[in-house]
């Protein structure tokens, strides 16, 4: 009886602390681990992973394909402070025979240098009823239900499975962040609130974790994020069996949007957002993370130090929580969006000749955020 108790202990305890594919290679658990030490570290020498979407092929006026191969990292990051994101941020269904190489190269190169990536997946509808546009989101047709087991549909999903199965296998031990089916309690995707269930959706999102580990996928830390902390964070939440990373995605847009939005108080909301997500990951032995973060055209004044930084780092918590009231956990990473290539106001991140780059600097200057060793 007593070996029984024993077990029933250690499996629990285990469980508890590891992320959720037991059989998980050796440097995916490296990576967990490395992450929960970052998020345990605000407390001490806070150090947080900085990131950015298409961070090393495409900025301000340049992007990159295979015919790049085998050039030196590239990013308008690394050309204002000297510095590359350390987590790199990348979308499957941006992924073609043009650039998939050079994408392949720039994991290893990242993985080499202590860096992580991070894999998003904006995938096309798979229901053609003749109404949409045929994107991500297309949302005229009722996908969700018809591409789940049983649906008239399924079977073109799982061919997409694997093709996702095939290009992490390519990858070999090199361990990725996959943050499937983001954004999903507003509805602008097919797989948002409006167009599908909470059962179907917390289906779709455990048949994709399933269906990558029973085809051999053991190099994935699974990240949710849904947009923003408005109350229904955790409608359609998988499972703590089903989620590595506690993650969330969260823009400012204007003074007037930001705070019809988020309060009249925006960036004070925003920081209790953030001890939110903490407290929460804490709680459910998760890693807390920025999954997506920005304000299109980093129009604020002083938005790195004010907006970017301060409502993550220790001091800024501290002003809320009390000295004595911290979460256990920090964040471990924050990933903004892409500078476009065309747009030349769609961009999140520094860039030379970019009026608020000197205020990056002085985020920079605080040794707190890390990119590429």
């Amino acid at each position: 009886m007593k070996n029984i108790i024993f077990l029933f202990v250690t499996l629990t305890s285990l469980s508890c602390w590891s992320q959720i594919d037991d059989q998980a290679n050796s440097e995916t658990r490296l990576l967990y681990q490395r992450l929960n030490k970052l998020s345990l570290s605000y407390k001490t020498k806070q150090k947080i992973l900085l990131g950015q979407q298409n961070a090393f092929t495409e900025g301000r006026g340049w992007r990159l394909d295979n015919r790049d191969i085998g050039a030196e990292l590239k990013s308008d990051m690394e050309t204002v402070s000297g510095v590359h994101p350390a987590v790199n941020g990348i979308d499957f269904n941006e992924i073609g025979d043009w650039n998939k190489d050079l994408i392949q190269s720039h994991i290893s190169e990242v993985h080499k240098r202590g860096g992580v990536t991070t894999l998003s997946w904006h995938m096309p509808t798979l229901v053609d009823d003749g109404k949409g546009n045929h994107s991500y989101n297309d949302t005229t047709a009722r996908v969700v239900e018809r591409i789940l087991p049983g649906g008239d549909h399924h079977h073109l999903f799982n061919s997409k499975l694997n093709k996702l199965v095939k290009f992490f296998k390519e990858l070999k031990s090199i361990p990725i962040i996959f943050r499937p089916w983001h954004e999903h309690n507003f509805s602008w995707f097919w797989w948002g609130k409006d167009h599908s269930t909470r059962e179907e959706y917390i289906k779709l999102w455990r048949y994709t974790v399933e269906y990558l580990k029973a085809h051999n996928v053991h190099n994935l830390l699974y990240a949710y994020s849904p947009n923003h902390i408005n109350g229904d964070y955790l409608d359609r939440y998988p499972g703590d069996e089903y989620v590595d990373i506690l993650g969330v995605d969260h823009y400012f847009v204007d003074p007037t949007f930001d705070q019809n939005t988020f309060g009249p108080y925006p960036l004070y909301n925003w920081k209790k957002d953030v001890i939110w997500l903490c407290e929460e990951a804490s709680k459910r032995n998760k890693i807390p993370a920025i999954t997506e973060f920005g304000q299109e055209g980093l129009t604020y004044d002083k938005f790195w130090t004010d907006y970017f930084g301060w409502p993550l780092e220790k001091e800024g918590i501290q002003q809320i929580t009390g000295a004595d009231k911290l979460p256990a956990k920090g964040i471990a990473y924050i990933m903004v969006w892409r500078n476009d290539i065309k747009d030349a106001k769609h961009f999140f991140g520094p860039f030379p000749g970019n009026f608020n780059n000197k205020n990056f600097m002085d985020l920079m200057s605080k040794r707190i955020y890390q990119g590429l060793k």
